[in-house]
């Protein structure tokens, strides 16, 4: 496990284009540098970096809504999946939403991405309903899950 040595941290500017490295690497339709960027700076948001030895090697972003808090992107950097990067991160992102008041954690995931489904209801998050065919390249639904906050 990585998880003794891995610095879970806030994004900074600087973290932007090893961020859409890691969106190139683990989404077939990434998100842009800007679209990072735009999320780094909004006042609803926030980013999350997983760093190991000063490399970003898995990030995560969440959204705030009044009382309900959205994640957007949980990524890992291939050769460090499964290794407790993510898990760092989900927890960072989990303790954001708490410590800003909200109530309930979302997200949506693919349906085949069973690693990520496991991790998310190790965290207490539970399946509450699909979005048909949802992604693209290729085609797949929607994993809809909600953890409580309160």
């Amino acid at each position: 496990m990585l998880t003794d040595s891995v610095v879970v941290r806030a994004a900074e500017d600087a973290d932007i284009p090893a961020v859409a490295v890691l969106e190139t690497l683990c989404f077939s339709i990434p998100w842009s540098e800007k679209a990072l960027s735009d999320t780094l700076h909004s006042p609803y948001a926030k980013l999350f970096c997983a760093e190991l030895d000063g490399q970003v090697i898995a990030y995560g972003g969440v959204y705030l809504f009044g009382d309900d808090a959205d994640i957007t992107n949980i990524a890992t950097h291939p050769d460090y999946r499964r290794r407790g990067a993510a898990a760092a991160v989900l927890q960072a992102l989990t303790a954001f939403a708490r410590e800003h008041g909200s109530s309930s954690l979302h997200l949506e995931v693919r349906a085949s991405n069973a690693p990520a489904i496991a991790l998310y209801e190790r965290f207490g998050f539970a399946v509450d309903g699909i979005r048909k065919n949802y992604y693209k390249n290729p085609t797949e639904n929607a994993v809809l899950m909600t953890l409580s906050l309160s």
